[in-house]
């Protein structure tokens, strides 16, 4: 009875033989057959003889086959990659990466110049399973070539270690790299692995999460309260001592209702006065604010009217 795929799926995708020299090349020549049929048909041609679409049926049925029967090899590629493939890739992500070069090495393969279809085949499993590692085995992606760094260092680090016996220095190991200092450590700097907030800081037992001890500093009650406190007693004030006009352009200006400040120039050009005219509204409305006794009292400099200057786009 063949293991269950759900259960399995690994045991499945390997219960199939590998395939005798003259099954293999019959296949192959089935599948080859199949192409060309494909190619002799055209869209906009004759109407297709059935004969055609019978060899693209068979060739299709034949590279299937090839496939199955080759999965043992992704199998055993990806195993050997799978304790350089990080946290985030089971052993299934690698069996499917490769899986997408066995197809791409069967169809390239010509037995009139390759070979071996195993032999042939590999070099693009792993070149597959080795592209998939770098694109998707971390969550925050890095460039190939980094990934080939990282992995010289890892064979470099387990090589050093036992010869010397321990953990080699930053020194021994970029010297053994043929590396400065300053390329290793920042080779491992951008290399951290990225931890969950929901990650357990201790074990299962304990509630603690990471999440737990970083502080939060997108929000701050004392500043907002401070915030909140000072808008309100600069309305009321503002309210008290200028004029409406004069209310309305700082108010525009420093983007006190919307976020969004105003420059002199687009505030000129709403009223009808030049940038200039602004600024001296703007300048005079800042003189009364910054001699009241209340804005004082909250130690926040108000600018001052020499330096009244346009905000950027």
């Amino acid at each position: 009875m063949p293991p269950d795929p759900l259960e399995n799926p690994i045991a499945f995708l390997t219960d199939h033989p590998v395939l005798a020299a003259d099954a293999e090349a019959a296949l192959i020549a089935t599948m080859r057959a199949g192409v060309e049929a494909r190619e002799a048909i055209r869209p906009s041609g004759p109407p297709v003889e059935q004969t055609l679409l019978d060899l693209v049926a068979l060739g299709d049925e034949a590279r299937a086959t090839l496939a199955r029967h080759n999965m043992r090899l992704v199998v055993s590629i990806a195993k050997r990659y799978l304790r350089v493939a990080g946290p985030h890739l089971t052993l299934e992500d690698l069996v499917s990466f490769g899986s997408i070069g066995l197809l791409q090495g069967i169809d390239k393969f010509d037995p009139a110049k390759s070979g071996k279809l195993s032999t042939y085949v590999t070099w693009w499993i792993r070149q597959a399973v080795g592209r998939g590692i770098a694109d998707e085995s971390r969550v925050i992606d890095l460039p190939v070539h980094v990934h080939e760094r990282l992995s010289r260092h890892r064979k470099a680090r387990s090589r050093l270690a036992q010869q010397l016996g321990r953990e080699p220095s930053p020194d021994e190991l970029a010297g053994a790299l043929g590396w400065r200092p300053q390329q290793l450590a920042q080779l491992e700097s951008i290399a951290q692995e990225t931890l969950s907030l929901n990650a357990k800081v201790h074990d299962a037992n304990d509630r603690t999460e990471l999440g737990d001890l970083v502080p939060d500093t997108r929000f701050d009650p004392e500043a907002s309260a401070l915030d909140s406190s000072l808008r309100g007693d600069l309305a009321a004030v503002m309210a008290r001592l200028l004029t409406e006009r004069e209310r309305r352009f700082l108010r525009a200006h420093v983007g006190f209702d919307t976020g969004q400040k105003a420059t002199l120039e687009a505030i000129g050009a709403a009223e009808g006065l030049t940038r200039e005219r602004v600024r001296q509204v703007i300048a005079g409305a800042i003189s009364k604010l910054r001699d009241n006794p209340l804005i004082q009292a909250y130690h926040t400099p108000l600018e001052s009217t020499g330096s009244l200057e346009e905000h950027p786009r």
